[in-house]
């Protein structure tokens, strides 16, 4: 062996040595820490009896509860009242919606006007809520809009006027209005030309004037003449503006609102009025909601009579379908009207071929049909439970009278306990119809779903 190896072995002993005496004094030194640290108790609580003071406990609590009752309860009663506010404000609970047929839309877009046809059935209801938006001294305008291209000039020796209710064809809920408050009377002639102007840069936009008996006259650019000379020497005291935020298209744009709102404050520069915007929160943000709420409420309940194997003569299917009180319209479709003494009465339901083929006399004389579809537009109506039933009644006569079967979209028979299913939720889409303030069947809820 030689004298390296030697000492290298002599090396690793003494090294070995010094790690193991230096545990050995590491945990020595521990040991000692940890018996100065521990503390005998000076009872043993197993041998014992466990004693809690009672009376020391109660009064400590009872000094944290007086001390608790010396803070205010309520910290900013504004913000209390806001809170109070908000929960009144919101809709009522999201329910499960039944799973049927959105309607389609007949055009891509399609924000048309009010058609005068059409009477709201609740107009005390929209009126109320108009006027309480009216007197709201809020003016919140989306700073998104780009601005005139002049401000707004000071106006001066305004009379004091009480804001007037919005027009009737105005809802809230679903458009964007602008009243426009002059110093002086606004013309027909005025309105009118603001109306073409809009017009011919494509806005879906409705304007109306206030005349002196505080009644809204719609002002349209392509009104008759007759109409036209009639309110030609018209003088107006106020002007309102809308927009609808959505329709079976879709939410407007961020290009159609600015485009709008541009359009109303000009107007008002070249009238020389004062621009108050009706309503509150983010305008895009409310055609959203909008839209969602058309896609949850816009469905189609559909149900087929059907004869089998057998076809079913158009000739046979038309007159039990006259006898049941419908009738051939220009659209190529059998509608039951409703029995009310109105001079514009609403159909409530429609029947048409199976393949979606509209009826022509032709048609129906010299050929036969595979089946029928019974098709109900739920937010066009407005009891559209009691609709629902009359076409069920319908269907169950014809079929009884053509020997025919009732049957869903999958073909399968139609039972009583489906039928009621529907029925209740025609009741759900109903309900938060009228919680969100279209009610079924008003000239709301006809403009939506156009």
């Amino acid at each position: 062996m030689s004298d390296l190896q030697i000492i290298l072995i002599i090396l690793g002993v003494f090294i070995i040595a010094g790690v193991a005496v230096f545990n050995w004094l590491q945990e020595r030194k521990l040991q000692k820490q940890v018996m100065n640290e521990f503390i005998l108790p000076q009872k043993d609580v197993l041998a014992e009896d466990f004693y809690i003071d009672t009376d020391a406990f109660v009064e400590k609590e009872l000094a944290e509860l007086e001390q608790k009752f010396k803070q205010p309860i309520f910290e900013d009663a504004n913000c209390s009242q806001a809170a109070q506010s908000r929960k009144e404000n919101i809709a009522s609970d999201t329910v499960p919606l039944p799973q049927m047929n959105r309607a389609e839309p007949d055009n891509d877009v399609n924000y048309s006007a009010t058609p005068s046809a059409y009477v709201d059935q609740h107009s005390d209801d929209a009126s109320s809520a108009a006027n309480e938006i009216a007197n709201n001294n809020e003016s919140p305008v989306n700073h998104t809009a780009p601005m005139a291209a002049k401000s707004q000039p000071a106006l001066k020796n305004i009379p004091e006027i009480m804001p007037s209710p919005l027009p009737e064809s105005i809802n809230t809920h679903i458009d964007l209005a602008a009243m426009l408050f002059a110093n002086q009377k606004i013309s027909h002639n005025a309105l009118f030309d603001m109306a073409e102007s809009v017009n011919e840069i494509r806005l879906p936009m409705m304007i109306f004037g206030l005349d002196s008996q505080d009644k809204w006259h719609l002002v349209q650019s392509n009104q008759s003449d007759h109409t036209l000379a009639n309110t030609i020497d018209t003088q107006y005291k106020q002007a309102a503006c809308s927009l609808q935020l959505a329709d079976r298209g879709g939410p407007i744009t961020k290009g159609i609102l600015n485009k709008f709102q541009y359009a109303v404050e000009n107007m008002g520069l070249e009238l020389n009025a004062h621009v108050e915007w009706q309503g509150s929160g983010d305008t895009l943000q409310r055609a959203l909601d909008l839209d969602q709420f058309c896609i949850e409420v816009d469905q189609l309940v559909n149900i087929h009579v059907a004869q089998g194997e057998l076809p079913i003569h158009g000739t046979k299917f038309r007159g039990l379908a006259e006898a049941s009180g419908m009738v051939l319209s220009e659209d190529g479709r059998f509608h039951y009207y409703a029995n009310d003494s109105s001079a514009h009465k609403k159909p409530l339901f429609c029947v048409l071929e199976s393949n979606n083929q509209g009826f022509t006399p032709d048609s129906l004389r010299n050929s036969v049909l595979k089946a029928v579809t019974f098709q109900l537009e739920i937010p066009r109506v407005p009891n559209c439970e009691q609709a629902f039933n009359q076409m069920i009644h319908v269907a169950q006569k014809l079929s009884t009278s053509l020997s025919a079967n009732i049957i869903d979209d999958k073909q399968k028979p139609l039972s009583d306990l489906q039928i009621e299913k529907i029925r209740q939720q025609l009741k759900i889409i109903h309900a938060t119809m009228v919680a969100r303030g279209v009610m079924p069947g008003s000239v709301a809820s006809m403009r939506l779903f156009n």
